[in-house]
């Protein structure tokens, strides 16, 4: 801290500036109050909004520098320091850049009153508080921490507060940043930030988040939260789509909300924040461009799956615990016996018991499990095909892969090392591809299966006049066979339209030397038809649901 008697012996204030630059990150500054003249270091120039780093009539020039609506505060805090002739001048507020886009500083100085010379002098330094984690200077918001002090202090001071917590985040942002460069990122994240201020009216109750993320905090006596965030999230939105419109359409984007209504009484920051970014987590799963408020029932629904697929990471780290793969029966109707078996995965996990696979598969491939799982279910298949083949010399086994393996994986070389491994031809095992637009539109799915077939493997599309039913895929003859799923064969006895349907498929796929399975076979007069129509093979309840390996071996063999 200088001495007042030391100011006498000072060198010119901008020989002070340039020493102490040297060896301080910050800009310091001195302002001869008394003479209305102020001297900053010269960096300040290349930083804020100022022409020279030493000039006269100090307020008036400050005003193209200041923020105006932090103006007020810091001409209260000058008049008490002159008033005083003494003091701490100790502010957070908001500089124009180079840019002119406002960022926020620390101003800290002490007052020197030189009696000797009867002159009052500020003497400090101005920081940046953009790396404090405090504010934001690209949007000139406060960050999360702010919001957090913020919070805790008003539900504090009173615990009846209600309201509501809204957070927007921009959709596919990472795509933008990668396309255009992270330069145009931030500058829509800028225009965002000042479309929700627009629509606010002030920056007060608006946060900068992390990532793509902006926050919304409303206070109030609403009985609907929830509708008034909603309402809210679109104004944003139209005011962004306005903005858009406005620049031609030269870069488009779109935004989704989440919010979560709060009672300070029982709800922690943690938890309020907890439940909006859920929310938002939902708009952007759910579709994106929508707003989604927080509900307790989706979230314990999202916390149950998380901790399922743990205990799927738990099983198959300790040796596949709880999996088994199950077989069901595939009748060769030119044989007129069983002649094969799909493989189908099954999991009785300690803590849940027996579940569905329509419940774990989807958790499976989301978390990429699917891929060592996979691997151990084409082992165990292909090794039980060898032993039943012992019995049945033309045995074969349908195996089931998940897009994630052959998009995620090296899946090719893996079923090419079990299956040799093992010992069988390449002929007896059968892998499925679920009908699915990735069959045709995925360039990578197509390289995969053409090399699975040229290593003589039978492909078949699983599910077929269900999803995508893209004759592309029998014209390229990737496929060898054509699965009829089931919701054509019910009552195809009785049903005219699935009848004529199944018979076209049938006839279509002789035509072009495929054959044809027919799933979901369950009556003897469903049955009766597929047969009639010259289905290849037939499978479904009414040869058998899918067994443990030892029941099918007591049954068939």
């Amino acid at each position: 801290m200088w001495k007042n008697d030391d100011i006498s012996h000072f060198m010119k204030y901008e020989d002070i500036l340039s020493v102490l630059d040297e060896c301080n990150d910050s800009c310091i500054f001195i302002w001869n109050i008394t003479d209305d003249h102020y001297s900053i270091s010269r960096k300040a120039v290349d930083k804020f909004n100022l022409d020279n780093n030493s000039f006269n009539h100090v307020l008036k020039t400050l005003e193209n520098v200041v923020y105006p609506d932090d103006a007020p505060m810091l001409d209260e805090d000058v008049k008490r320091l002159i008033r005083d002739k003494a003091g701490l001048h100790n502010l957070e507020y908001r500089w124009y850049n180079k840019n002119h886009q406002p960022v926020w500083i620390r101003c800290k100085g002490q007052v020197v009153n030189d009696n000797e010379n009867n002159r009052l002098f500020l003497i400090g330094s101005i920081s940046e508080l953009g790396t404090r984690n405090k504010y934001d200077n690209n949007t000139s918001l406060s960050k999360e921490l702010v919001l957090e002090h913020e919070y805790k202090n008003f539900i504090n001071q009173n615990k009846t507060v209600k309201g509501y917590f809204l957070i927007i985040g921009v959709d596919k942002f990472k795509s933008i940043n990668e396309r255009y460069g992270t330069d145009i990122g931030d500058q829509v994240l800028a225009d965002v930030a000042q479309c929700i201020v627009n629509i606010i009216g002030t920056r007060k109750n608006v946060y900068r988040l992390r990532g793509d993320e902006f926050g919304i905090l409303v206070t109030g006596d609403g009985t609907d939260f929830d509708m008034e965030a909603k309402k809210l999230y679109k104004e944003v939105r139209c005011e962004i789509d306005e903005m858009i419109k406005s620049r031609n359409f030269n870069l488009f984007y779109t935004i989704s909300g989440g919010a979560y209504s709060f009672d300070a009484k029982n709800d922690s920051f943690a938890t309020m924040i907890k439940n909006a970014r859920f929310a938002l987590h939902r708009a952007k799963l759910i579709g994106r461009n929508i707003f989604v408020a927080y509900n307790n029932e989706d979230y314990n629904n999202y916390i149950k799956k998380i901790e399922l697929q743990d205990k799927l990471r738990d099983s198959i780290v300790n040796d596949f615990e709880g999996f088994e793969v199950y077989y069901q029966p595939v009748y060769k109707t030119n044989k007129n016996k069983v002649e094969g078996a799909e493989a189908l995965i099954r999991w009785n996990s300690k803590d849940y018991g027996f579940m569905s696979p329509v419940e774990f598969i989807p958790l499976l491939e989301e978390s990429y499990l699917i891929i060592p799982l996979g691997r151990w279910i084409i082992k165990q298949a292909t090794m039980q095909c060898k032993k039943w083949m012992a019995v049945s010399r033309d045995f074969s086994i349908n195996i089931n892969l998940s897009f994630v393996q052959i998009l995620k994986s090296d899946v090719v070389k893996d079923i090419v090392n079990c299956v040799n491994e093992t010992g069988i031809d390449h002929e007896h095992i059968v892998f499925e591809a679920t009908e699915s637009g990735k069959l045709d539109s995925n360039i990578m799915v197509k390289n995969v299966l053409t090399e699975l077939s040229g290593q003589g493997f039978d492909l078949a599309v699983d599910d077929f006049g269900t999803g995508y039913s893209n004759l592309r895929y029998i014209r390229d003859m990737l496929f060898k066979i054509i699965k009829v799923d089931r919701a054509f064969i019910q009552n195809i006895d009785s049903n005219k339209d699935n009848y004529t349907m199944v018979k076209f498929i049938i006839n279509m796929a002789h035509d072009l030397n495929l054959k044809v399975c027919v799933e979901g076979v369950e009556t003897e007069n469903e049955l009766s038809c597929v047969l009639e129509l010259g289905a290849d093979s037939v499978q479904g309840y009414y040869y058998g649901k899918p067994m443990p390996a030892g029941e099918f071996e007591k049954k068939y063999f």
